[in-house]
């Protein structure tokens, strides 16, 4: 990682695929999320966490994961479709192709 706000492609796919792994395992995604955010800040690692931490609890999933850049504009408009499905199982499986697609254009 080169500054302490962003995070590189491998890292994006990992978190990713962590959170698409616990909507999977049925844990909601806001939780699942404010888990893994909690988990990544610890010991002030990435201070970027804390941000979408805050965002998360202010304004909801879609705006935290676009703060540590993990969706783009377009990603996120389809995503709240998903979101708006209540599916753990189409949530997962579209958190994971994001991850899989993140990884391609890294390559």
């Amino acid at each position: 990682m080169a500054r302490n706000d962003s995070l590189d492609p491998i890292e994006k796919a990992r978190l990713l695929r962590g959170l698409a792994f616990r909507v999977h395992r049925k844990q909601p995604c806001p939780d699942a999320l404010a888990e893994m955010l909690g988990e990544e800040s610890r010991g002030g690692r990435h201070r970027v966490f804390r941000t979408a931490l805050d965002l998360l609890a202010e304004d909801g999933v879609l705006p935290a994961l676009q703060a540590i850049d993990l969706l783009s504009d377009e990603a996120a408009a389809i995503m709240a479709a998903v979101l708006d499905a209540n599916d753990h199982r189409l949530l997962s499986a579209a958190l994971a192709r994001l991850a899989d697609h993140i990884e391609r254009v890294a390559a």
